[in-house]
């Protein structure tokens, strides 16, 4: 996992030169993704050079977030705006059309967005995506919300393997550890969202990525429901993934696993 995270500083560092930007932009909530992202990137760019945006929805976002937020930034060094959506939601809700849940939820991590673009064009910053390839596999985000940047680091780990990374570099254990949520309506969580812990998930799509069939891994022991619900997001979500792997990810996704064989092939010899 070291090359690997080495890897990331690299190849960020690389990217941003190609593209010319000196300055850096992320969104970050206070989970374990966008935290990891920060620490790369900083790395990369010099913390000097990248912005950390914290964007709650007051009332909805937990202290814990916005503090462990807050003190990341702080952390390594960078500068952070804090910047509740409440004002922009409230704008939103005037709308003269029907509204449902699931869009007023979309609706939040679009304004995260825009808020990303905004600030990314008014300073000339790169915009950093932190969403991995667990994530990204069953479409368990928004395409131009928690998906939006011009680079996503993560796009070719799971997220397991984002938690052993950041347990290798030594981020906070209390953030590592507590409930993950994309944090857009009242109680939500990951595991209540998709029925699972990232580990059990993880581990069909990490078959299912090898060509394993649904009813071989059932066969064997899996979860029969579930295998169907993720095998079926994986297909459902398919051009959504290929989209980012064309425009975003190209030479880190590369890089990426030529560090994988690397740490391989040494723990053989």
């Amino acid at each position: 996992m070291q090359a690997i995270y080495s890897t990331f500083i690299k190849e960020l560092h690389q990217f941003a030169k190609n593209r010319q930007y000196q300055r850096a932009v992320l969104a970050l909530s206070g989970g374990v993704d966008s935290a990891l992202a920060l620490c790369v990137a900083s790395r990369a760019l010099g913390a000097k050079n990248v912005t950390a945006l914290i964007l709650p929805e007051i009332g909805l976002t937990s202290n814990e977030d916005i503090e462990h937020a807050k003190a990341l930034a702080d952390h390594f060094g960078c500068e952070s705006h804090y910047q509740p959506i409440n004002n922009f939601l409230v704008d939103y809700s005037f709308v003269a059309w029907e509204k449902t849940e699931a869009a007023n939820e979309s609706l939040k991590a679009h304004i995260r967005a825009t808020l990303l673009h905004h600030y990314s064009i008014a300073q000339n910053a790169l915009i950093i995506g932190s969403a991995n390839k667990s994530d990204l596999t069953i479409g368990y985000g928004t395409l131009e919300g928690e998906f939006a940047g011009e680079i996503q680091l993560f796009a070719d780990v799971y997220k397991t393997e984002l938690v052993e990374l950041a347990t290798l570099i030594g981020l906070p254990k209390e953030l590592i550890e507590k409930d993950y949520s994309r944090g857009l309506r009242p109680h939500q969580s990951d595991i209540g969202d998709l029925g699972a812990p990232w580990a059990q998930i993880d581990e069909i799509l990490q078959q299912l990525e090898d060509k394993v069939d649904p009813e071989t891994m059932i066969q064997k022991g899996m979860d029969a429901l579930l295998v169907h619900k993720i095998n079926r997001l994986v297909q459902q979500n398919q051009g959504k993934y290929d989209h980012l792997q064309k425009i975003q990810i190209g030479r880190i996704s590369e890089a990426i696993k030529r560090a994988q064989a690397a740490e391989e092939a040494s723990s053989l010899t």
